[in-house]
């Protein structure tokens, strides 16, 4: 995967008709995002010792779709390769959240009630540990939270939205 603002290495290796790598030569490349043709980047790559691997480094600022056309040398065949970059999914973080919202190291803060006594807003917060919880040092994440409920005190909704 290629990520949004992450490092990413291009990587080709050049081989003859035989099959054997190549080494010393000067390979190219073009980058182009492939909504609008538009140039992104080019450059030179840089052998990995006399391997006849080459690479080249490239951050992405935009997510979306980019093609990137690899020039060698002459009796060399160019390569075209395509892309999409994608936006990171933060896991560590999201797995934590969602160990809250599952009632692990979470709390109910300044609960409001009607004349009937149904909680019907109030605040959650969510901590990494049991010990954090009980200090309210160190939250992950604050929702606030809302119930409404029938002329029966039965609940008709509830909404959870992250702040």
């Amino acid at each position: 995967m290629i990520y949004k603002n992450q490092q990413h290495k291009l990587d080709l290796s050049l081989t003859d008709n035989l099959g054997n790598f190549v080494s010393g030569k000067t390979i190219t490349y073009s980058i182009y995002k492939s909504s609008d043709n538009s140039l992104v980047t080019s450059g030179t790559m840089i052998e990995i010792g006399t391997s006849g691997v080459y690479e080249a480094s490239i951050t992405f600022t935009d997510i979306g779709q980019y093609r990137v056309n690899y020039i060698t040398p002459s009796k060399f065949e160019n390569l075209i390769e395509t892309f999409y970059v994608r936006e990171e999914l933060a896991t560590q973080e999201l797995v934590k959240r969602v160990l809250g919202l599952t009632q692990e190291n979470y709390r109910i803060i300044s609960p409001i009630y009607d004349s009937k006594r149904n909680m019907t807003s109030g605040r959650i917060k969510i901590y990494p540990t049991a010990s954090d919880v009980d200090a309210d040092t160190n939250s992950l994440a604050e929702y606030i939270i809302s119930a409404t409920y029938d002329n029966k005190n039965q609940m008709t909704g509830y909404k959870v939205k992250k702040i």
